[in-house]
């Protein structure tokens, strides 16, 4: 077995927890680029390269060579942000003397 052949097995990535909206990075013919994930397909994903120079829009599972999930903010931080009576205020009466 040539090194090609067994390297490639092992840089196979599973498509199945990339969902729409999370962004890959593709070596496609040896070209590497990001891309926003649009939706799945057969096989492979249909993408959004986020260089407007690239004119790839599908790629295969082989394809893809890392996977950034987007990540909201956890329950509470969602909640809006109370000022603490401990933080520092900033006096702005003070003015500067020319």
């Amino acid at each position: 077995m040539s090194e090609k052949a067994s390297n490639s097995g092992a840089e196979r990535m599973r498509l199945e927890g990339i969902k729409e909206g999370h962004i890959v990075e593709v070596d496609r013919l040896g070209r590497r680029f990001h891309a926003l994930v649009t939706a799945s397909s057969p096989g492979g994903l249909e993408l959004q390269p986020l260089d407007r120079r690239v004119n790839y829009y599908s790629c295969r599972s082989r394809e893809v060579v890392g996977h950034w999930a987007k990540r909201g903010r956890s329950g509470k931080a969602r909640n809006p942000r109370v000022s603490s009576t401990s933080q520092l205020e900033m006096e702005l009466s003070q003015t500067a003397e020319s």
